[in-house]
This record gives C-alpha cells, sequence and structure tokens, in this order.
C-alpha cells in the first residue's frame, strides 16, 4: 500500500530514497502522513474498545437520548423537557452516578425521541451496541457514496480519502458518545447527490433530516430560499410540517412548545449540564473563550449577529452563483456546510464530523479545474492528528484559538478565493459570451 501511495509513475529504484525525497518531498509527506492516520485508525479503535471493557458508555450522551426515549414510550412525554422529571428517570436508570449539573439533558426534537423510543425496550446498554451497529451501516453508505461520487480520482486518492476519514477523531468520538452525527453526514451527502443531478425535491426530504439539529439547518437551508430551488425549499417545509404533524397526533403539541423554550434556554448554559461552549469548534466557542463565560449574554448576541449574516450570504451566493459549471456546485456547498458548522450556535466537537464532505467536495474541485492542491491535501491528513491533539491538550494559538479552529477558518479563507474567482470569472462569461460554432 505504501509504494502505491508514493507512485509517482517516475520513480528509479537504484535512486538513494534521501534523493527520492528530495525531487518529491510532497508525495512522501503525503505516503508518511497516510501511515500516521492507519496508526491513528488502530488507536481509535483500541480506545472504543477499552471504554467498553470498562463500561464508561453508560456516560455517553447516548444516556441522554435514551432517557427521552424511554420518557415517550413510557406516556411521560409532556414531561420531555423538565429537567427534573429527566433526573429522576436518569437515577432509576443509572443510580449513584451523578452527572454534571444533575442531568445529561435530552435536548433534540420531539420527533426524535417519539422515532427512536421502541430502543428503550432493550437496556440501555444493549440500546446502545445495537446504536453503535447502525451507525456502522450509516459509515458504510457514507464511504459508498463518496467513493462512487468520486469514482473520476485515481484510485491512490480514493484510498487516502477512506483512510482520512477513518482515522478523523470526531468519527470515533461520535461513536464513543453514541451520536447522530453520522446521520446528519449522510443527510448532507444526499442532498448534494439529489442537488447535482437536479432533484430538487429530494434534496428538499433529505435536508429535513438535519431537524434532528435544527442549528445546522439554519444555514444550510438558505440554499433552498431562490427561485432556482423553490422545489427543494417546498419539499422541505413539506416534509418538516408532516413530522410536526405527526408527532403531534400521537405526543401533543405541548413537547414541541417546551422544545422551543429549551432552545431558547440553552445559549444561558455556560459550563452546565455539559454544555462548554469553549471547546466548541464554532465561532461562539471563540467568543466564549476571549470573553468568559461571565460575558455570556455579549457572546450570545455577536453569535447571532454572525449567523445572520452568514444566513444572508450563503443566500446571496446561491442566488447569485450559477451552477451549471458542476465545480462551482462543488464549491458552493462545501463553502455553505463549513459555514454552517463555524458559524452554529452550539455544535459539540464530535459534530465536527461533518466537516469531512466539505472538505472532499473542495478538493475535487481544485482537481476539476488542475488548480494547486496538494498542500490542502496535506493539511486534509494533518487533520485527524490535529482534532485528536486538540481533544486531549487544552493548548490555544495565542491563548484564545484552538488548533481545530485554525483548521476550519483556512479552509473557510481557501474557498473564498475561489469564489471570488468564480464570480470575477461569472462576470467574464456575461459580459463576453463565447458564440456558438456556426455550421460550415
Amino acid at each position: 500500500m505504501l509504494k502505491h501511495l508514493m507512485h509517482t509513475g517516475q520513480d528509479n529504484i537504484l535512486e538513494p530514497l534521501l534523493v527520492k525525497i528530495r525531487k518529491n518531498p510532497n508525495q512522501y509527506l503525503i505516503a508518511f502522513l497516510s501511515i500516521v492516520n492507519i496508526t491513528l485508525i488502530a488507536v481509535n479503535i483500541g480506545l472504543w474498545i477499552e471504554a467498553a471493557r470498562q463500561k464508561l458508555f453508560v456516560a455517553a450522551d447516548f444516556t441522554a437520548f435514551y432517557t427521552g426515549y424511554m420518557m415517550v414510550r413510557q406516556g411521560d412525554a409532556e414531561n420531555l423537557y423538565d429537567m427534573d422529571a429527566q433526573t429522576r428517570y436518569q437515577q432509576t436508570l443509572l443510580p449513584g452516578l451523578v452527572f454534571d449539573g444533575g442531568v445529561l439533558p435530552y435536548l433534540n426534537p420531539p420527533f426524535v425521541a417519539q422515532f427512536f423510543s421502541p430502543l428503550s425496550f432493550l437496556t440501555l446498554e444493549t440500546a446502545f451496541y445495537l446504536w453503535t451497529f447502525i451507525q456502522l451501516g450509516l459509515l458504510a453508505w457514507f464511504l459508498i457514496g463518496v467513493n462512487r461520487l468520486f469514482s473520476h480520482w485515481q484510485k491512490n486518492e480514493r484510498t487516502i480519502m477512506i483512510i482520512t476519514i477513518l482515522a478523523f477523531w470526531p468519527l470515533t468520538y461520535t461513536f464513543l458518545l453514541g451520536q447522530f452525527s453520522l446521520i446528519l453526514m449522510v443527510s448532507m451527502l444526499q442532498t448534494f447527490i439529489s442537488l447535482k443531478e437536479s432533484r430538487l425535491a429530494n434534496a428538499g426530504v433529505w435536508l429535513s433530516l438535519l431537524f434532528i439539529k435544527p442549528q445546522i439547518l439554519l444555514i444550510t437551508g438558505m440554499i433552498t430560499i431562490n427561485k432556482k430551488f423553490w422545489r427543494g425549499a417546498v419539499s422541505l417545509l413539506a416534509t418538516g410540517l408532516s413530522i410536526f404533524v405527526v408527532s403531534s397526533i400521537f405526543m401533543g403539541v405541548k413537547p414541541w412548545f417546551q422544545y422551543i423554550r429549551s432552545m431558547l434556554s440553552l445559549g444561558s448554559y455556560f459550563g452546565q449540564y455539559g454544555l462548554h461552549p469553549k471547546i466548541e469548534y464554532t465561532f461562539r466557542g471563540v467568543l466564549a473563550t476571549i470573553l468568559g463565560y461571565s460575558q455570556g449574554a455579549i457572546t450570545n448576541t455577536v453569535s447571532l449577529i454572525a449567523l445572520i449574516a452568514g444566513m444572508v450570504l450563503v443566500w446571496w451566493l446561491w442566488r447569485g452563483l450559477h451552477h451549471r459549471k458542476n465545480s462551482r456546485l462543488e464549491l458552493g456547498f462545501s463553502f455553505t456546510l463549513l459555514l454552517t458548522i463555524f458559524l452554529s450556535l452550539h455544535l459539540n466537537p464530535h459534530d465536527s464530523l461533518l466537516l469531512v464532505l466539505p472538505a472532499l467536495l473542495f478538493y475535487d474541485y481544485l482537481r476539476q479545474n488542475n488548480f494547486p492542491k496538494k498542500v490542502f491535501l496535506i493539511l486534509m491528513l494533518l487533520s485527524p492528528s490535529i482534532f485528536l491533539f486538540a481533544t486531549f491538550n487544552s493548548f490555544n494559538f495565542l491563548g484564545v484559538i484552538r488548533p481545530p479552529v485554525v483548521v476550519i477558518v483556512l479552509m473557510l479563507a481557501w474557498m473564498a478565493k475561489y469564489l471570488v474567482y468564480e464570480f470575477q470569472l461569472q462576470k467574464k462569461e456575461v459580459e463576453f459570451p463565447v458564440s456558438p460554432a456556426q455550421p460550415g
């Protein structure tokens, strides 16, 4: 495999290794980082196995989800967002275990608890392992999907891509916590594929899965708010309304009102109930680190303004950029997803898994247009180590900026540069259209 990853088509087996490295330093760096990432895959698997051996999964986020599932199944949906009620259920589940703030709160929409409530017929441990098996299926779905989407890549590029995804720490973190990040990642992949194939109604349906974490939908959903994508907007709204109606038939509307109130109060939790903005790789996380938790009101206000600005920017971007040229679709979608992640009002580190798709799409954009791409590929290969380091180390650049945030900002700036280029190119295409060839 190593020889395959380093192959340049000009190898001379008689040349000394140092001479080869000097001639093709990037190729050997890419091969070295791929070996590091293969090692990280083994380390990450080992960490998951050790966590299972020590029965640490009872303290994972899945316990909060399971609490919501059990409350709905037992007919207590009207108290789904009551912290005292959740505390009582968790103390019954895990007597003697006390979480930060007294409870690991269920904060997802009511329909999620309703849909997954059958899992609560199983024990907490059995339900967690069943969910892990489902997550493995979602991971396989994503890997097969991107392998088909990028089938025009060389085989060694696709191999490096899969190695890097599997080594990415947020993927392991998602499995450790029993989170929903893989569902969201598959949703975004299928949304892009649907847009690429001009199946806008399908795109709206896939986007509706982001209602699991609605804060992610705020910016991404702006894609549909223009006349070119109106079918997607109609499909998204119809699916969302259907979810609300079906959920309300079985649980009533009270849980929805409670959910809205809990979301409005979520911003006030700084260091409570396991919510620590400082560890988030978002603009809000940077502000929380700079200003401290005592200035939460300022942090929330500035973050909200930035979010609204991001929504307007994405609406303008998709309204103005013509996507008849396929690579512009890759660029626009990758930038939109990356901005969604960075400007989210709440996005825990495990949801950084969503960075995978915009990184792949941007690399594909560079590749299609024959733009320099090796430096970006090296940044992608370094990301698993950077995110793992940030998880187990409190190091911040300038004392306030987490290393993964630097990666995200670099990617945003990189994409913005090419967006400016594409708009300039598009303007020239409008001013100086190419006339079709005349028949002879």
